[in-house]
């Protein structure tokens, strides 16, 4: 069982995209990206028209992609000086904050229709029935369906810690995007993003089945194993003991990854939005072990050293920039 991206990813993800072409006007490459981004899910168009709207009801006539044939879109480059550019990208964010504020009132569907869920910033430790723990993270979804030939969670989204109770006659399986982990007893960790996924192994074994193999992948204490969706590969390495689901001790252990995966991982304990305004920032990569308990001074903490700001004047907002 596999489900949609939730909606507040792919409201922040439009959202993104406004900035992106607000920062880097009448590039070819950005509009083809924003094109597949586009055409990848209808729930991204509708997205994408949503946000226009936001932004159209800020009051600044928009320079953005017009719909034309083929579904091409083409960018109008801004005729004003540099200070109007900083004028329009302040009122892009307030466009965003107004967004945000609509997607606050908005019901979280997928977490309402499944068995489990854990709201923003909080843990949620669960006993399913058979004695084994279930410790979902931050802003995480799960169904469950147990009967007596064998025991079933699918994570819709997020991470999960499974302690799982050995029963050799019915074995115990997570399904997470496109992967299929077997277990009959262990402790390990599962997480989903996009259909991409991770699992990591503290105690015991698991079988882990990809669509990039034929065979499961037998992991063991310490290994983990990292699937990508898009490209269909799957990647096997050791990791110390102490990085398995480090997010349990509220903790986000970041080796060189781009600000722009460390702003998708924080995003997840932010109430509101994480807003990047810099292109070539979120491409840097940082090295950095963070508290997610205070997700303005994990920023801040990958940011600084970058000659990067973060700003929370707006309302649910963090906004992210280069210094000028």
């Amino acid at each position: 069982m596999t489900d949609k991206p939730p909606p507040n990813l792919i409201w922040e993800t439009a959202l993104d995209w406004l900035l992106l072409i607000q920062e880097n006007p009448g590039d070819p490459d950005l509009t083809l990206r924003l094109n597949q981004w586009r055409n990848s899910a209808p729930e991204h168009e509708a997205a994408w028209r949503k946000a226009q709207k936001v932004w159209s009801l800020s009051g600044e006539a928009l320079s953005l992609p017009n719909e034309a044939m083929c579904g091409t879109v083409h960018v109008t480059p801004p005729k004003s000086a540099p200070h109007r550019f900083s004028r329009r990208r302040r009122s892009l964010i307030g466009a965003a904050a107004a967004a945000c504020a609509v997607f606050m009132l908005l019901p979280d569907w997928q977490a309402l229709r499944a068995d489990y869920h854990s709201p923003t910033a909080e843990h949620r430790d669960i006993t399913l029935k058979d004695g084994s723990h279930m410790l979902l993270d931050s802003n995480s979804v799960a169904d469950v369906q147990f009967d007596p030939q064998q025991r079933q969670v699918t994570l819709l989204r997020g991470q999960a810690f499974f302690s799982v109770t050995s029963e050799p006659d019915r074995a115990f399986y997570v399904n997470a995007g496109q992967v299929r982990v077997r277990v009959t007893g262990t402790a390990f960790a599962v997480s989903v993003d996009n259909d991409d996924v991770h699992v990591s192994v503290e105690s015991g074994t698991v079988a882990v089945k990809t669509p990039s193999s034929s065979e499961s992948s037998t992991l063991h204490y310490g290994d983990h194993l990292s699937y990508d969706a898009t490209a269909r590969k799957t990647r096997l390495e050791q990791l110390p003991i102490g990085y398995v689901a480090p997010w349990r001790r509220w903790q986000l252990v970041v080796v060189d990854q781009s600000v722009d995966d460390v702003i998708k991982q924080l995003r997840r304990y932010q109430p509101g939005l994480i807003l990047l305004t810099d292109k070539a920032l979120g491409q840097r990569r940082v090295t950095a072990a963070l508290n997610m308990r205070d997700p303005k001074r994990a920023l801040q903490t990958v940011i600084a050293p970058l000659g990067g700001n973060v700003q929370d004047g707006v309302p649910y907002t963090l906004v992210v920039s280069a210094e000028r």
